[in-house]
C-alpha cells in the first residue's frame, strides 16, 4: 500500500519534470525554491556528519572527572 503510495507521487513528479520547460514562471521559482531548500538541508547533514565522524576532537567530547 505504501509502496504503491510512492510510486504515484515519484509519477507525479516525474510529470511535473517533464512539463517545466513549459511552466509559468511561479511554478518555475516555486520548483527553485524547493531544489535549494533540499540542496541546503542535505549539504547541512553532511557538513554535520563530516564535522562529528571525521574531526573527533577532545574539546566537543564530554570529559571525565576525576575524583580528588
Amino acid at each position: 500500500m505504501v509502496k504503491q503510495e510512492v510510486l504515484d507521487i515519484l509519477q507525479k513528479v516525474l510529470i511535473k519534470l517533464q512539463d517545466l520547460p513549459h511552466a509559468s514562471p511561479l511554478e518555475l521559482g516555486a520548483f527553485l525554491v524547493l531544489i535549494l531548500f533540499v540542496a541546503t538541508f542535505l549539504l547541512l547533514i553532511m557538513l554535520s556528519c563530516f564535522h562529528c565522524c571525521c574531526c573527533g576532537k577532545s574539546k566537543y567530547q564530554a570529559t571525565r572527572v576525576q575524583p580528588v
